[in-house]
Parts: structure tokens; sequence; C-alpha cells
């Protein structure tokens, strides 16, 4: 199979992280003059998560948009869709689609929010150096507003993080949605957050619309 330009720039850089790795453990490292990156960051991978029911995600303040903070993951009567309720709120995830955000309802099945695609935030394998792109429709009942949007995101770092539940290895993701409602365009960015260890997004900051801003407060399984 070929692989694009993209995929072939990150395999390239995960068999350099790891060449690096076996030349650091080399007796004579420490006489080699190696680049200024880090190790950890660049052989890291983490795969998509499966979230089991009864988890439980805490966080501080609304979570995309629904005003609503702690979600809690359901038994899914839809093998291809992950459920988490939250009060009168339900948010489906897709797992053909990268376990994203598919849509959000009331409780009684009433939509609110819907991305078709699945809203491409994440795309697993998450590595350092992965970039994708992708277009979707979303329609915001809440807003009245449907639109077509067009993302672009990259793993930018795997780094700490200090969050409400505390201090978490994560990868860091940058990505730009750019957008259209009838005649008009524009475009938002935004940075998000996962940590492996939690298999969840700890951290969002949407730079032109703070509505979609989130933190994680706390996990329980």
């Amino acid at each position: 199979m070929l692989m694009n330009a993209p995929c072939v720039a990150h395999h390239l850089r995960r068999v350099f992280a790891l060449l690096l790795v076996a030349l650091a453990t080399t007796s004579g490292a420490n006489d080699l003059d190696l680049p200024d990156v880090s190790l950890v960051a660049a052989a890291t991978e983490a795969a998509m998560p499966e979230p089991s029911p009864g988890e439980v995600h805490e966080f501080t303040g609304s979570v995309a948009t629904i005003p609503c903070s702690r979600w809690e993951v359901l038994e899914s009567s839809d093998p291809g869709l992950v459920e988490s309720a939250c009060g009168d709120y339900r948010m489906y995830f897709k797992r053909d689609e990268q376990m994203n955000l598919h849509r959000v309802t009331t409780a009684e099945g009433k939509e609110l929010v819907r991305f078709d695609p699945a809203y491409p935030s994440l795309q697993f394998p998450l590595a350092v150096g992965k970039q994708w792109r992708k277009a979707y429709a979303g329609h915001s009942l809440l807003e009245d507003i449907a639109w077509q949007g067009d993302v672009s995101c990259e793993v930018a770092d795997f780094a700490k993080v200090s969050v409400a539940a505390g201090e978490l290895d994560a990868f860091r993701i940058e990505c730009k949605d750019r957008w259209k409602v009838a005649d008009a365009e524009s475009s938002v960015t935004s940075t998000t957050w996962y940590a492996p260890e939690l298999g969840a997004v700890v951290k969002s900051v949407n730079y032109e619309d703070p509505r979609w801003n989130t933190e994680l407060k706390r996990v329980s399984r």
C-alpha cells in the first residue's frame, strides 16, 4: 500500500527517534552530537481508546458548548457508538470515525448538535508529527445554524500539561477549522490535549469561541 507524504514523514520520524534511543544507550553516547529532540515525544504512540460503561469524566464547566460537566459512559445498543450521559444530555462518539463526536441529543432523543462525518479532532494512532485534514457538515439546533467545515490538524508535541485533574503526559494537537455559512467564511484555531493514560481529551482551548473550552477535573472508573 502506498503512503502519502505526511505518512512517510511520520514513519521516518519514528524510525529516527528509535535510532536515537538506541544510540543514546550505547557506551559512547555521551560523545555523540545528537539533535535537540524529545526522544519520548518522538517515539510515543497512542492507539484509539475503548471507553468502558461506568467510566466518569468530570470537567470544569461546559463540554462542547453543552452546559453539563459530569459525563458517564453508558451501555450502548449500537456497537458502532459510544454513548455518554450527563443529566438530560447524551453524546455519541463513532468508533469507525476515530472515536470523534458525532452528535449530541437530549435523553428523549431530540438532536441538539450533529457532525457528519464525526468532527475530526482526533486521528489514531496519535504520534508527534502526524497530520490530517477532513471536511464535515455541522448543524446546531441550539443556535439554528448549519455550516460546512474543513479541519486541518497536526500533533505538535507530547509533554506534561497541567489541568484541574493534575499533571498529565499528553499529546498537544493544533487544529484550524475553516467554515462556511451561506456566503460567510471564516476560521477558528484550537489546541487539544489528549492523555493516553486516561484515553481522553483532558483540555481544549478554542481561541475564537471560548464556549468550546473545557478542562478535565476528575476521572473515575
